[in-house]
């Protein structure tokens, strides 16, 4: 399907994310959100609990507890029972993702996110790493884009988690007329991360559980794509 693919002119257009693109944007936010950034102000997130950080269609959860998912646990790398977290709901930061120490760095109190890595150091990390699913199919949400990209690929690793800026390769099919035309590839998207959340203005109910990070397909209103 994608052969033949070209560049699209330089413009500013909506961009709509596949479930696999979608989870890609998702684990930056999960970056953003862990314990030790926060502590170390390496996040754009630093002292923004119970402000908007996304678009009210937007629900993030971490929840250990799905039964069978690939990322669900009975209890945390220090043995605190696991428990289910709401991290963003309908666009406000609620929490972020603390094992004990980087709670005690913060003043907080631990979310049960600790994991021990292969080497025995612990530090905060997600489980299920959930976008909630919208209202809309992805077939309307594209149906209903005049105009843009629809992004299958990303290259290259274009983010700056303390200011939020996001640049990177990208590769998909154009949209006109509310249809996937021809393939696309070589063009690069940016926008600020906290800008690309919020601007966020349709979801798809297409979640998919395979992964431990998971979203729907979701569409951005408006990012500058650099083409030709």
């Amino acid at each position: 399907a994608k052969l033949g693919a070209q560049k699209v002119e330089t413009q500013e257009c909506p961009v709509v994310f596949d479930p696999d693109a979608a989870r890609s944007i998702l684990g930056l936010l999960a970056g953003c959100i862990s314990g030790g950034a926060i502590w170390r102000k390496s996040s754009y997130l630093v002292d923004r609990i119970g402000t908007e950080v996304a678009s009210e269609l937007i629900t993030v959860v971490d929840d250990p507890l799905i039964p069978g998912a690939s990322g669900s646990r009975p209890f945390d790398g220090e043995g605190l029972l696991s428990r289910r977290n709401v991290i963003v709901d309908k666009g406000k930061l609620c929490s972020y993702l603390l094992d004990t120490y980087s709670a005690k760095k913060l003043g907080l109190a631990s979310t049960a996110s600790a994991s021990r890595g292969g080497s025995g150091g612990v530090g905060p990390s997600t489980t299920n790493f959930v976008l909630q699913p919208g209202t809309s199919t992805p077939d309307e949400i594209v149906a209903a884009t005049p105009r843009g990209l629809y992004v299958t690929d990303m290259m290259g690793f274009g983010f700056n988690a303390v200011t939020g800026d996001f640049s990177r390769g990208a590769s998909g099919f154009w949209i006109e007329e509310g249809k996937k035309t021809f393939a696309v590839s070589e063009v690069t998207i940016s926008l600020n991360l906290d800008e690309m959340l919020k601007r966020i203005d349709m979801v798809g109910t297409d979640l998919d559980l395979r992964s431990a990070t998971a979203s729907p397909t979701f569409r951005i209103s408006a990012m500058t794509l650099a083409g030709k």
